[in-house]
């Protein structure tokens, strides 16, 4: 019973485990939250990262099942005001 984890690049030198693929025990009731908590990211490094479950963003505290993929990413936001796309 293991949730699998990918990190974003960028992510892995911040984390303890300095690895970017991560095998996670499940246990009823962990979340994204408690994988960030236990590669102790800062406060300010969990702000910037998005949380992707089985493909679909989420939040870090939404529940996780065995067997799923967990990808932290890092959360980029912005841009140009000014920028306009190509049609």
């Amino acid at each position: 019973m293991a949730i699998n984890v990918k990190l974003f690049m960028t992510l892995v030198p911040l984390s303890k485990s300095k690895k970017s693929n991560l095998s996670v025990d499940w246990f009823d009731g962990i979340t994204a939250q408690h994988i960030l908590e236990s590669e102790e990211f800062s406060e300010q490094d969990q702000e910037a990262i998005a949380v992707v479950i089985n493909s679909v963003q989420a939040q870090p505290d939404d529940p996780l099942n065995d067997g799923d993929q967990v990808d932290l990413l890092v959360n980029l936001q912005g841009g140009s005001e000014g920028a306009t796309s190509s049609q």
